[in-house]
């Protein structure tokens, strides 16, 4: 879920935005309504919601007033204005979206479904931080968190909803409950590269080529893994030949 507040001194309007939400964006939880800057900034600050609706004038303040008492906002901001001439500033303040009214719905979802994606990239990197430190990577298995050297791991297999690492050390394996999709993002991208659907490869491990459609790498260990035609530039470029 995400968890936003909405801002507008206009009542009829914050009922109206909640109700459009509540129907077509089910996955934006209301915490919090605000109607003034000052308001606005406490419930931000006491609350810490993903996203944030806001109307730009605000009782004779304007909400880029409010934004700027935030010396690091750490959400998403959608601006929901029945002006039009404000686009410049909302980009200046790293708005996702800027949402005329009357609203419509489409645009609306459109503004919602861009946050939501800027919202889970800031998540992702917030775990890398947790999960990356001192060139060690934190995976969690089932019986806690083990702590891994980023240089023993030789690449990443998808399994489903679950990752699998392959590791130096004894060729051993490790079964880790998030999907290789996260880990892209995760692991450093000047090391780990995406080479198919089903593998990240450390490329300090991969010691040949072979040419064909898309190809396949051979690693430091023997395995032989398969590049699809699609991630073959991107995974060419990567050594800058």
């Amino acid at each position: 879920m995400i968890q936003a507040i909405l801002i507008d001194d206009e009542p009829f309007a914050l009922k109206n935005l909640q109700s459009v939400l509540e129907k077509y964006c089910p996955q934006v939880m209301v915490s919090a309504t605000a109607a003034s800057v000052t308001d606005g900034l406490e419930k931000i600050r006491k609350l810490k919601p993903d996203l944030v609706f806001l109307d730009i004038e605000l009782s004779g303040q304007n909400s880029f007033e409010l934004l700027d008492q935030l010396s690091e906002p750490d959400f998403e901001k959608i601006f929901v204005t029945a002006h039009s001439h404000f686009g410049i500033q909302a980009v200046k303040h790293n708005a996702s979206d800027y949402v005329l009214k009357p609203i419509d719905k489409a645009e609306l979802i459109d503004a919602v479904d861009k946050a939501e994606r800027r919202i889970y990239t800031r998540r992702i990197l917030r775990e890398q931080q947790a999960y990356i430190k001192n060139n060690r990577l934190a995976l969690p298995t089932l019986e806690g968190l083990l702590f891994v050297d980023l240089n023993k791991v030789m690449y990443c297999e998808s399994d489903g909803r679950y990752t699998r690492f392959y590791l130096t050390a004894q060729e051993k394996k490790i079964l880790v409950s998030k999907n290789i999709g996260e880990y892209e993002v995760i692991l450093p991208a000047a090391k780990f590269v995406r080479i198919h659907s089903q593998y990240i490869v450390n490329l300090d491990h991969v010691e040949k080529y072979l040419k064909g459609r898309g190809g396949s790498v051979v690693l430091s260990n023997g395995t032989e893994l398969e590049v699809s035609a699609r991630k073959k530039d991107h995974f060419l470029g990567s050594f800058e030949l």
